[in-house]
């Protein structure tokens, strides 16, 4: 690969939930760590990164349990890398929601956006869809849910960080490979970097272990791959 090229990994950390565990929707007030397979996970990433040709220079990661477990292991197939923390990486906090079981989350989204519209017959079960189809909109257009507006200013912050952040891969990274280990409701905000108009191929969600990269083409940010889930042997 060309040391010209200045590149951007974005690194979502592993499973924090074990198969049969109760799945919660995990926020920046919620600090847990990985699973087995979601250290395993970490490690595959780094992995894969090698084996396409890119050797980071320094690893950026958010300072919760999980993106901290994340980066080491990611870091162990670069034994040269650098490890360094940078706030902003931090999941978001979703207040009432965060660490609650997300069928309940899922409910009280379906709740709020049809507030208006409730009626006594109004079931359960198409509450529950209007919060799926929240929750969708939120993955693959960064809209948020009625219930996360408090969110706004946040998200809005975070583009601005994102592309600073940007910024100064290029100044001190210039030809070199940068990745960041954050978490799902950031890493969507990173689509920021690209110039305006362009957006990520399907949905903005990075699964559990996956990354997206960006190249700088000399004139503009370009997502190159997005979503890549390495096999965890």
């Amino acid at each position: 690969m060309s040391s010209e090229v200045t590149r951007l990994i974005v690194v979502r950390h592993g499973n924090t939930f074990n198969s049969g565990d109760i799945i919660c929707r995990v926020g920046s007030a919620t600090d847990i760590p990985l699973t087995e397979t979601g250290m395993k996970q970490a490690y595959a990433a780094g992995e894969m990164i090698a084996e396409l040709g890119f050797v980071p220079e320094v690893i950026f990661h958010a300072p919760l349990q999980r993106t901290c477990q994340s980066a080491v292991g990611v870091a162990a197939s670069f034994p040269d890398v650098k490890l360094e923390e940078a706030e902003f990486l931090s999941e978001l906090d979703y207040g009432n929601d965060d660490g609650k079981p997300e069928d309940e989350v899922v409910l009280r989204i379906g709740i709020v956006e049809n507030s208006a519209a409730i009626t006594p017959d109004t079931t359960i079960d198409e509450l529950r869809a209007a919060g799926k189809a929240a929750l969708k909109k939120w993955d693959s257009e960064a809209v948020l849910p009625k219930a996360w507006y408090f969110l706004a200013e946040r998200a809005g912050e975070l583009e601005k960080q994102w592309q600073d952040f940007a910024a100064v891969v290029l100044e001190k990274y210039h030809g070199r490979t940068v990745v960041a280990v954050t978490s799902n409701g950031i890493a969507r905000f990173s689509k920021a970097i690209l110039p305006e108009g362009v957006n990520l191929d399907g949905s903005l969600k990075l699964a559990t272990g996956a990354f997206g990269i960006y190249e700088y083409d000399g004139r503009h940010w370009k997502s190159t791959q997005w979503n890549l889930r390495p096999q965890v042997k």
